[in-house]
């Protein structure tokens, strides 16, 4: 038999509104509630023959009345509805005659107090957690460097982080005849991320002013142990790439700690060399694998340029990466090249930055 052709019975209707858990009621086209299924009246009364609108306690038709819009338009209404302290969403649908004609609406009402209460919560704790974010980004701009005046030399940086929190880094630190300077990168983004810079910068000034006059692999190896030290979880790794010049005799001991991206010398007479060393990152264990240095002298005019890996990785469109010959290429056409050319030439590559971005340059004069 097929089933359009079967005749059901009015108490077969009600038993199926009866065994369902949302509250159900029915409303004819003059707005009378002609009937309620069980759940509906353990929760507000029989109000058969009652008006729909005394549910809420009101003289005449709500304002916006999902079952008039149900009825009049012969479509589906929704609407949220409260009930003493819960929250009902209420989906009206209309009811069909044998010809098609409207005849009335269906109603069914579904708690969702307990989800409100979730959404409150969560919305609440959504604007401590953006309060709590907006003061972890001060706090990380204030980190950032106020760099000093070097005679000789002139310092410059551009830092971008591509959300609020960023886990690129960077500082100079200038000690007597000395300067330390690095880009550090922590994997990851957001509050830990931002939070882990904060070590990178007490670490590394702790360990800089303590073996500034021993090597550079002393400096990077307290900062291992600092790291260790501190139990950060297993996901978190930084790499590090850092400068110790000599002011008077130009000269630069370079150390990398696991940074993928090669520091970049440009000559007076734009001739190019890029630092390629050998370091495991910074991590929760030490792999024993040392940290290799570099060294070079800067002559008058000469620059050297540290930065990230958002720098070359940053993908246009069509996934292009800048990489690092557009980055050389650049260097080599703008005239008087500097971070923030830099970086306008890669918005220019890029419609969005997609990583944190770095970039810290030291100029002999």
């Amino acid at each position: 038999m097929e089933f359009h052709r079967i005749n059901f019975s009015q108490s077969f209707y009600e038993s199926i509104l009866n065994g369902m858990l949302d509250l159900v009621r029915v409303i004819d086209i003059d707005g009378n509630v002609i009937f309620c299924n069980t759940k509906m009246k353990e929760e507000f009364g029989d109000q058969t023959g009652k008006k729909c609108y005394d549910l809420f306690c009101k003289n005449t038709r709500c304002e916006e009345c999902i079952a008039i819009k149900s009825i009049k338009e012969n479509t589906r209404a929704m609407k949220y509805a409260t009930h003493k302290d819960r929250v009902y969403y209420v989906i009206s649908s209309p009811i069909h005659d044998e010809n098609r004609n409207v005849i009335g609406t269906v109603e069914v009402f579904r708690d969702i107090t307990e989800q409100r209460r979730i959404e409150e919560r969560l919305r609440r704790q959504n604007e401590i957690l953006k309060r709590d974010l907006e003061f972890a980004k001060r706090l990380q701009q204030s980190l950032l460097p106020v760099i000093p005046k070097i005679e000789g030399y002139r310092i410059t940086y551009t830092y971008k982080p591509c959300e609020r929190l960023g886990g690129d880094f960077l500082d100079v630190i200038n000690i007597d005849d000395k300067i330390v300077f690095y880009v550090a990168d922590v994997a990851g983004h957001g509050l830990l991320a931002s939070m882990v810079t904060v070590f990178v910068k007490q670490s590394i000034i702790k360990n800089a002013h303590t073996y500034i006059e021993a090597s550079a692999q002393e400096i990077m190896k307290g900062v291992l142990l600092d790291f260790i030290e501190m139990n950060f979880p297993n996901e978190v790794y930084i790499t590090i790439v850092l400068g110790i010049l000599e002011k008077k005799s130009g000269k630069v001991n370079m150390i990398s700690a696991g940074h993928v991206t090669e520091p970049i010398l440009v000559r007076a007479n734009k001739k190019i060399k890029m630092f390629s060393m050998k370091g495991q990152p910074i991590a929760s264990i030490d792999l024993e694998q040392g940290f290799e240095i570099k060294e070079t002298v800067l002559e008058k005019h000469d620059k050297l340029i540290f930065y990230s890996d958002g720098l070359i990785e940053s993908k246009n469109k069509y996934g292009e990466m800048y990489g690092k010959k557009r980055l050389i290429k650049r260097i080599l056409s703008i005239k008087n090249i500097n971070t923030e050319l830099l970086i306008r030439d890669l918005r220019n590559f890029v419609s969005d930055l997609d990583d944190d971005i770095a970039i810290l340059m030291v100029e002999r004069l």
